[in-house]
């Protein structure tokens, strides 16, 4: 069965044929595409572009229900370097340098990737994505085309654009710069979706040549979870921990972040500075709450975001501090820090506690600050400089 590729606006449908001779060029994908396709027998999906906005996208859980069926899922350059990235770790194949930013988080909103287009001229776009305004600027600034500082105001103003709107001459005259010919030129011929297309399609057809057997069949007589259990899989919010290993460390987070100060005051008591609770109390109270499940979620964000923190070796700043313990303050209900340090009474083991909470909650917030919202110069390694303004 030839490969079927979902392709609008990020290439034309010549470069795919060039290289995917034979194969099947669909519109951009929509709920319930790969579904189709898969029960007619494809074997090999290259997803580049995919509908959203005014119908249903296509979903994670499809592309996982469709590669766990036994087919080759590839992703790239606009939607389907998204869902690439969120199916990864269940077996779909990204593509290209878009594919990795998302991946990495160093970009994660789909308007990165979105264009106008016309449905009945899907090539060439009618306005720029901003991904490839971030790359085409970057490269313009190492060619010396383009102050980095200027880079910052045309990006920060092509974000406040609608991607409707979003064009080279609007960003440029947004950021009060102005726009050469041979800028213009320049910046326009860098068109990183239409690359990582075509590298997409090589690796399926590298992928296609490398498959000469066929490929594994689901053992489910159901049609790959449309009807089986897993249709809607819940996450693990315990990240397969168990309930007593994660006890008395959620039952410190609950208590030293004052989210538990309603729900558990009374099942909670401290001894000798530790935080004790039964079991079934905790459980009980906030499944029965509805709240379970969230907490158990938000705890796991924390764990990883210090973790992530002390990997890099940050530290918080003096505003990191400030934020935390504000934070803190409201959750517990008391005017001040120092208030909320009186209202323990004599206990100073679990001031101390406390006290380590909040550095914990400002190193949260130092990650956030330095991954998410950076600009200017790198401060990590892990940072890529693609002026994402605050």
């Amino acid at each position: 069965m030839p490969p079927v590729v979902f392709l609008g606006p990020s290439a034309p449908a010549s470069d795919i044929l060039s290289i995917l001779p034979g194969a099947i060029i669909r519109p951009p994908a929509r709920r319930g595409d790969l579904y189709s396709y898969r029960i007619l027998k494809h074997e090999f999906f290259l997803i580049i572009d995919g509908a959203f906005g005014n119908v249903l996208s296509i979903s994670p859980r499809e592309v996982v229900d469709v590669v766990r069926d036994g087919a080759v899922v590839v992703g790239a350059s606009s939607m389907g370097a998204l869902r690439a990235a969120d199916c990864f770790p269940a077996g779909a194949h990204g593509v290209g340098i878009i594919f990795r930013l998302f991946k990495d988080r160093v970009i994660s909103a789909e308007d990165e990737v979105a264009v106008l287009f016309r449905e009945d001229l899907p090539f060439p776009p009618l306005t720029e994505p901003l991904i490839n305004m971030r790359i085409a600027l970057r490269r313009a600034t190492r060619k010396g085309l383009v102050r980095a500082l200027e880079a910052e105001k045309i990006i920060s103003a092509a974000q406040s654009l609608h991607f409707t709107l979003r064009t080279w001459p609007r960003a440029y005259q947004g950021a009060g710069c102005s726009l050469s010919s041979e800028i213009l030129n320049f910046l326009s011929e860098i068109d990183i979706k239409r690359a990582d297309a075509i590298l997409a399609a090589k690796r399926v057809s590298k992928m296609r040549e490398a498959c000469r057997a066929p490929l594994r069949r689901s053992s489910s007589s159901h049609l790959f979870g449309l009807l089986g259990d897993g249709r809607e899989r819940r996450a693990d919010p315990l990240s397969g921990a168990g309930q007593q290993q994660i006890e008395p460390e959620f039952i410190e987070w609950l208590c030293c972040s004052g989210k538990a100060y309603r729900w558990l005051h009374s099942e909670i008591t401290r001894r000798n500075g530790e935080l004790v609770a039964p079991i079934s109390s905790v459980w009980n109270i906030l499944d029965g709450l509805g709240e379970l499940e969230a907490e158990l979620m938000r705890f796991d964000v924390f764990k990883r975001a210090i973790s992530e923190a002390r990997r890099w070796g940050l530290r918080p700043s003096i505003e990191d501090l400030r934020q935390a313990e504000h934070q803190l303050v409201n959750a517990h209900g008391v005017g001040s820090w120092n208030e909320l340090l009186i209202s323990i009474g004599n206990d100073p083991s679990y001031a101390e506690r406390l006290s380590i909470h909040r550095t914990k909650l400002a190193l949260t917030k130092c990650v956030r600050r330095t991954f998410l919202f950076a600009h200017g110069q790198a401060t990590t390694p892990r940072e890529v400089l693609l002026w994402q303004p605050k």
